[in-house]
């Protein structure tokens, strides 16, 4: 029980320092984690990926996915992937993320998707854009925030027979976008 709660403590500094933007923290705590024989989960990763991922450590992260698999024997999950994708992403480098979407041994997720699709808007990346966002209307075609994320990009880009088709899909899918609200709450003033 002691090393169980051990390894949830560290994971829960990592992930703390990671999601902080505490990158530097976050991995030199994983190096102190590893150097003090506490044996890393998947959960680990998850935390080490995401420290890799706000920091633009995309080498880092790659190395971090490689070290898990031959020196801890974890296979990576769909959560590994999606952080890779978007450690790959948010550096530019979409083709690469592309391939590691298309290699991985499971079918992407929205969440794999998604970060793609992010990855696009901030880079202009069209062509890859369409390919996410046509992946994530399979997977939740209820959703109108791919239609909408696609039409924006298209429009942006002056595209506008793209857009309008993408327009034209949402119409033919009923899909409504859903409007937006914001709520202020006077009580406090």
């Amino acid at each position: 029980m002691k090393r169980e709660k051990d390894v949830i403590s560290w994971n829960a500094m990592i992930g703390g320092y990671a999601s902080h933007g505490f990158a530097a923290e976050a991995l030199e705590l994983f190096t102190l984690m590893k150097w003090l024989k506490v044996q890393p989960t998947y959960i680990t990763f998850i935390a080490v990926l995401n420290a890799c991922a706000h920091a633009g450590l995309v080498e880092e992260g790659r190395r971090q996915l490689k070290s898990m698999i031959s020196d801890f024997g974890i296979e990576p999950r769909i959560e590994h992937y999606a952080s890779l994708v978007d450690i790959m992403g948010r550096h530019g480098q979409l083709e690469e993320a592309m391939d590691v979407i298309y290699s991985m041994p499971f079918e992407a997720d929205k969440a794999v998707w998604g970060a793609l699709l992010s990855a696009c808007r901030v880079h202009n990346n069209t062509e890859f854009a369409k390919v996410a966002a046509e992946a994530l209307m399979r997977l939740e075609p209820e959703s109108s925030a791919p239609y909408v994320l696609l039409y924006n990009m298209y429009a942006d880009a002056g595209l506008w027979d793209e857009a309008a088709a993408v327009r034209l899909l949402m119409d033919d899918n009923k899909i409504i976008k859903q409007k937006a609200y914001s709520r202020v709450d006077s009580s406090h003033c």
